[in-house]
């Protein structure tokens, strides 16, 4: 079934019939937080015996015509030379989700091995976003993206890129607990996510002013939001990223809910060996490490580098990212940042990676490339920028 976003805005929305689960209720500032229930905290709604596989339908739209629906298929890809992209098809943008005209929007960004970038936010206004409900199959504009497990393909373009890919998914999907956090008791207003590939082999070519480059055996990755609760009402910041180092994958989320969810943390990880997951877990520490820099476009504050640790086999799984660049910063406000505050806002970062692993027959160390984000939906202080603390 494919279906558009446009005639989805004028039917009737309907809500989703799920399991009744117990809400955890924490205390902030002497009033009672308001419900978030996180991936992990909800076991009767997903198998973990069942590794938390993706099917193709949930990489499939999933309007239901809830007028907050928001939904996007990411893609990246980097390379041995040191190229990086990424590819968002969005039905519309993850803020101000009470505006029923938002446009979809298309997002790319390239740079290359010398230090060239180009950098997209692409309105799509009067434009049908069209995509299938069975599978992923979306089309805006000109612009496209289909598949199954394991097998991609995508097409997009703007002003002077033009980018073809074909993926091949190297490890098996996965979601992280129940794929979703829920914000009510009767688990209708969530945020979820998947990872229908969490490491792919990539060929294709991607063009920039006219020079073609062709990709051979390029390292890319897939993965799937939507939801009805969004950002802006929910949360204060994440910290997002996912890594090839050697044999292991590695892919994380530290997600900061505002002051009237009490400032909870939801975390969700997952490191996986060749192509099989030997960790999928909520529990995980992240801190900046270095000195914070500032986004030009929205102000917000990113560190030299970061360090994560995670708890396996009696031991600690160590991430050291290091040699963090800016490749996109996008401002989510109508207010501009000045000297003292951050705005809402988005950035892309690539850097270096050093990933240390307590294995049953010893411990593993290995090196790669990391591309990971941080999202802000709240103006900041400069002066707090190390929200992580």
């Amino acid at each position: 079934m494919t279906i558009s976003r446009r005639s989805l805005l004028t039917s009737t929305a309907f809500g989703a019939g799920f399991l009744l689960v117990p809400g955890l209720r924490s205390a902030a500032n002497a009033q009672t937080a308001k419900l978030v229930i996180g991936n992990y905290e909800a076991p009767g709604l997903y198998d973990q015996a069942a590794q938390e596989i993706v099917t193709d339908r949930d990489d499939g739209y999933h309007n239901d015509g809830n007028p907050r629906h928001y939904e996007w298929w990411y893609f990246d890809l980097f390379t041995q030379s040191g190229l990086k992209a990424a590819v968002i098809l969005m039905d519309r943008p993850l803020i101000m989700l009470d505006n029923p005209d938002l446009p979809p929007m298309l997002m790319l960004n390239v740079e290359l091995p010398d230090g060239t970038n180009r950098d997209f936010q692409v309105p799509f206004p009067g434009m049908d976003f069209i995509a299938s409900k069975e599978h992923c199959d979306v089309k805006l504009g000109t612009n496209w993206c289909k598949g199954r497990y394991p097998n991609w393909e995508l097409h997009a373009e703007h002003d002077d890129v033009v980018v073809d890919l074909g993926l091949v998914a190297t490890v098996e999907s996965w979601r992280a607990g129940s794929g979703a956090m829920y914000y009510d008791e009767a688990l209708t207003v969530f945020n979820a996510h998947v990872v229908p590939a969490p490491r792919a082999v990539v060929n294709g070519t991607i063009q920039v002013a006219g020079e073609t480059i062709a990709i051979k055996d390029g390292h890319g990755y897939h993965d799937h939001n939507w939801g009805n609760a969004g950002i802006e009402s929910v949360l204060k910041a994440w910290h997002w990223g996912r890594a090839e180092c050697g044999g292991f994958t590695l892919n994380f989320s530290y997600i900061q809910h505002n002051a009237d969810y009490g400032n909870k943390v939801v975390c969700k990880f997952m490191l996986a060996k060749d192509n099989e997951i030997l960790l999928s877990t909520g529990e995980f520490e992240d801190s900046f490490v270095g000195e914070i820099h500032v986004g030009p476009q929205s102000g917000n504050g990113w560190p030299d580098g970061f360090l994560i640790e995670a708890p396996y086999n009696g031991d600690m799984i160590r991430i050291e990212i290091s040699g963090n660049h800016l490749l996109s910063d996008a401002l989510n406000s109508d207010q501009q940042p000045d000297d003292e505050t951050a705005r809402p806002g988005y950035i892309r970062l690539g850097g270096d990676i050093r990933v240390t692993v307590p294995l049953a027959g010893g411990t593993e160390v290995a090196t790669g490339n990391i591309i990971h984000e941080m999202s802000f939906s709240e103006s900041i202080p400069k002066a707090e920028a190390n929200w992580l603390l």
